[in-house]
């Protein structure tokens, strides 16, 4: 799919004339930044947008100017297991159907800790809490639907710094524009897909994109969750 997107596109550039109107998601982190801005973008477009937040007073206060958008919010701290299962049992109780499910929420360069599990904050939240939400909610997810799981170019060294605008048009470009089997399975920045190059600051990384490590990732996962998908 051909685009004229690039690293400096918002999510109305690549949201301009798109109806989403009858398009269930549901973000994670939108509390702030990238998850707010992409529920936003969603939900201004037509989407019905169910928002997931560690501090819902929080993420109220955040979504007070967007009262007349379809938006509604629930708690789950994805540093404890028990509360990422409790949010991911109550939303299957629901039945609610989703077209695209966002793993956006995450921290970054927090000193070293652990998660209510005993887990180093950064990889069992924004890892571990995310693989197990979303494999429990995987029966809701709309067949044909997507999964869009934020990455950043930390993986390979300090990220460019963009508008928050800018840093959710890939999401958004993922989610709604990009065809999906241009997307499906691959790492995308700046609106489209990208290479994969040993060097540079583009790019993905080859073990960042490398299915034996994703499958060893995989299993290692359950073994630590206690749960098999």
């Amino acid at each position: 799919m051909t685009t004229s997107f690039d690293g400096r596109s918002t999510t109305e550039d690549v949201l301009a004339g798109i109806d989403l109107s009858g398009t269930s998601v549901l973000v994670t982190g939108v509390s702030s930044g990238l998850g707010l801005e992409t529920a936003r973008a969603a939900a201004t477009h037509g989407a019905t947008v169910v928002g997931i937040a560690r501090d819902l007073d929080k993420a109220r206060r955040a979504l007070e100017p967007l009262d007349d958008l379809d938006i509604e919010v629930v708690a789950c701290e994805l540093a404890s297991l028990a509360s990422v299962r409790a949010a991911a049992d109550a939303l299957v109780s629901r039945g609610e159907v989703f077209d695209v499910v966002i793993a956006n929420a995450g921290v970054m360069n927090c000193p070293f800790g652990q998660t209510a599990d005993g887990f180093e904050t950064h990889f069992g939240t924004n890892h571990l809490g995310h693989f197990v939400l979303v494999n429990r909610i995987a029966p809701l997810i709309r067949d044909g639907g997507r999964v869009i799981s934020l990455t950043s170019l930390a993986h390979d060294g300090p990220p460019a710094v963009k508008t928050v605008e800018q840093g959710a048009a890939t999401t958004v470009w993922a989610a709604f524009v990009a065809g999906a089997e241009e997307v499906g399975g691959r790492y995308c920045e700046d609106c489209h897909v990208a290479e994969v190059t040993e060097s540079g600051s583009d790019g993905a990384r080859p073990y960042a994109v490398d299915p034996e490590r994703a499958r060893a990732l995989w299993a290692k996962s359950e073994e630590l969750v206690g749960e098999r998908f």
